[in-house]
């Protein structure tokens, strides 16, 4: 296995998939039979200060990279990350979403992984690829960036713990936000078995549970000696988020008999036992 990067990691050239040259540079040195690509920007928030910047590398950079498979490596199989931002802001009628629930993105990043998907079926009909599109629902577990609900609180006790404090408060932007958890390692093993089972098509990546924030704050409560409070914070809320986003599993269970196996206080308590090592606490 190569692991490629912008930067390049000695195994591998660098391959930004911005620079179409440099990603067909890439796959000529590695010839891969399967393909991964988890390149791009998943910060939702982040697409609202940078839609440009947003649809370049989650929609264009898998351009330069379907374009460049099909020149150099087209019998590879693709596997290309995308979102449940695609499906929008359903009604809680609607839940749990399946892959044939109309695409309606409500925010920069969600319109890029549409976008994205209609590139990877266009290549598809076109040519040799054969490519698996996985709509992940959130991911959660160790390694997991702060702007992430569940890691930013984890990360605030760990800072609590380090700082020698007795309480800490957790701030919570919408408590009652319901989402769909998996675990980045089951999440991996998913996508093994779609690259090792040449699987085609679009699938949901998710468990067909929902957890609100609150849920979350109070799992991560027990883990910690500290006091734990919580309060609302509006500026924490993002308008456009739905109020729930529940995922059906059923169609990747079918093809590939994927079903998640780490609970979520595992999840929890591998990521908060990440951050105390991270920021130097016990």
């Amino acid at each position: 296995m190569v692991a490629a990067s912008r930067r390049g990691d000695g195994e591998a050239p660098p391959c930004d998939l911005l620079d179409p040259a440099a990603v067909e540079e890439c796959l000529r040195a590695v010839a891969p039979e399967l393909i991964l690509n988890a390149a791009g920007d998943p910060s939702v928030a982040r697409s609202w200060e940078h839609p440009e910047e947003t649809r370049a590398i989650n929609a264009g950079g898998v351009r330069n990279l379907l374009e460049a498979a099909t020149r150099v490596t087209p019998s590879a199989h693709l596997t290309c990350l995308s979102s449940a931002a695609v499906y929008g802001r359903p009604g809680a009628e609607e839940m749990p979403l399946g892959e044939g629930a109309p695409p309606a993105p409500v925010s920069p990043y969600g319109e890029a992984k549409l976008a994205m998907e209609g590139i990877c079926r266009e290549a598809e009909a076109t040519g040799e690829l054969r490519i698996a599109v996985i709509r992940a629902f959130n991911l959660i577990g160790p390694g997991q960036p702060p702007f992430n609900a569940a890691s930013s609180m984890a990360r605030r006790i760990a800072e609590a713990e380090l700082a020698g404090h007795e309480a800490v408060e957790l701030r919570l932007g919408n408590p009652a936000a319901g989402r769909d958890l998996i675990d980045v390692r089951d999440a991996a093993r998913a996508l093994v078995g779609l690259a090792d089972g040449d699987v085609a098509g679009t699938f949901n990546l998710c468990s067909g549970r929902a957890h609100t924030v609150a849920e979350l704050a109070a799992a991560l409560a027990p883990m910690t000696t500290l006091e734990v409070e919580t309060a609302v914070d509006p500026a924490l809320a993002r308008p456009a988020d739905p109020a729930l986003l529940l995922g059906d599993p059923g169609r990747l269970r079918e093809a590939t008999g994927f079903v998640p196996e780490i609970p979520l206080e595992r999840s929890l308590a591998d990521l908060l036992g990440w951050w105390r090592q991270q920021l130097g606490g016990v």
